[in-house]
């Protein structure tokens, strides 16, 4: 492969991939957490990045280290795991969340705010048809948001931090958040991008294996790609957060997320403003939602043994979408957050274990550590909606980083070691955990 050839790739496959990442609460979140944090904003943007750049798009890594595909990652923990966490992941929260909410942020932020006459169902029906014609052909997803739809979402993007850089609305004030650090790492788990790294990850690396890559060269576009996904991300992320943070002295502390962005946009651009919010919304929702819808038919389309084709499953998955949008932002928030606290977690151990596959040393260190992990998470879960056992919430409390809401981190670590030893106490034998890697013996 030529350098230009290979470099060309890189760059259309890389903003692909971070269009595919930046969806509705990527535009949302940064600056409400900018917001409160005030002048701790680099603080906030630190575990922002942690949660929404690093981890994602290490979640592209680990899916590389397995052979491009989730299911190997997996394998170790249990046959069954894959299809369950799946379901769980892409029903749960990729069907009846995350599509969905896109759709209704495009109408509430950017389509209702130009045009009030306009009804919601008549924004959120378009928005799906669109999605529709680009997720009906899987082998030309990726190409056809990179081409199409990418380079005016990331010009846009780039205008709106820019100016807000350079001539700010306003100054970072002292606001009276302890924690700006964890406060960020936790509310980052809303934009779902570890998550999204694990569904997108499969087409991003069947993309690059389509456009004649192999082997090593495969693994260094795919590398190259991510890192300019995550460059992207992070200018985009740190230059929104500061605007949330230039207007902590401006506007209430409780405002909400979507009434902040309107206001610092108009504030910063006036009634032109409104306008480029408008379509850099619907870009950034289009893009993501193409891009996880059909990764979601593409794994029903397996799991059903082709009795739907994927195309039916796209049609199904728009039509669902459009069914949940219609509930508007405001409440399908409301059910978001119990469902990524108790799965959040569990992703991030499967990522961080899939980053040093050769090296875990048999399948019972992963079966501890996501069995701990889920528990945890679990209770925790169960504890926010109401249903709080004071005994075993009362001992979670008392973990080591709990108070930062990271109590399932030493769990996973002592499940991680106490599963490897049962294992091979039980086994009587080391057996090393499967590293086979079929992009590496292609």
């Amino acid at each position: 492969m030529s350098m230009n050839k290979s470099l060309r790739d890189s760059l259309m496959l890389g903003f692909a991939l971070f269009a595919i990442f930046f969806g509705a609460g990527n535009l949302i979140f940064p600056p409400s957490i900018g917001h409160i944090s005030g002048t701790n904003w680099i603080s906030a943007l630190i575990g922002f990045s942690i949660t929404g750049i690093v981890l994602p798009l290490l979640a592209v890594i680990a899916i590389l280290n397995a052979g491009g595909k989730f299911e190997e990652l997996t394998r170790p923990i249990s046959p069954w795991f894959y299809k369950v966490f799946n379901l769980l992941l892409m029903v749960g929260v990729g069907m009846f969340v995350t599509i969905p909410r896109m759709a209704a942020t495009t109408h509430e932020l950017g389509v209702g705010a130009l045009f009030p006459q306009v009804p919601s169902i008549v924004t959120i029906v378009i928005f799906f048809g669109i999605s529709f014609y680009f997720a009906m052909d899987k082998s030309n997803v990726i190409d056809k948001i990179g081409k199409i739809l990418t380079p005016f979402l990331v010009v846009i993007l780039l205008f709106i931090v820019g100016k807000g850089i350079f001539d700010p609305i306003g100054t970072p004030v002292a606001t009276d958040l302890a924690t700006p650090f964890s406060n960020a790492f936790i509310n980052a788990y809303q934009t779902g991008d570890v998550i999204t790294g694990i569904f997108c990850a499969p087409i991003f690396i069947a993309a690059i294996i389509s456009h004649g890559y192999k082997g090593a060269a495969m693994k260094k576009v795919a590398v190259s790609g991510t890192l300019i996904a995550g460059l992207g991300l992070l200018i985009v992320y740190g230059g929104l957060l500061y605007l949330g943070a230039a207007g902590s002295g401006m506007f209430p502390k409780d405002i909400e997320s979507t009434a902040l962005v309107i206001e610092i946009i108009e504030r910063l651009l006036g009634s032109s403003g409104s306008v480029l919010l408008a379509v850099v919304i619907a870009l950034a929702c289009l893009t993501s939602a193409i891009g996880v819808i059909a990764v979601i038919a593409d794994f029903l389309n397996g799991l059903t043994k082709e009795k739907l084709s994927y195309r039916a499953w796209v049609l199904i998955i728009c039509l669902a979408g459009a069914a949940m949008g219609s509930l508007g932002v405001d409440k399908i928030v409301n059910y978001t957050i119990p469902i990524f606290l108790a799965l959040y977690p569990v992703a991030i151990v499967l990522v961080l274990i899939g980053l040093f596959r050769k090296f875990i040393p048999n399948p019972g260190a992963y079966r501890g550590a996501i069995l701990l992990t889920f528990i945890i998470s679990l209770f925790e879960t169960l504890g926010t909606i109401g249903l709080e056992i004071p005994v075993i919430n009362n001992l979670i409390s008392m973990l080591p980083f709990s108070s930062n809401g990271f109590s399932w981190l030493v769990p996973a670590i002592i499940g991680f070691i106490a599963g490897a030893l049962m294992y091979k106490t039980v086994s009587g034998k080391q057996d090393q955990a499967p590293t086979l890697n079929p992009i590496e013996n292609d």
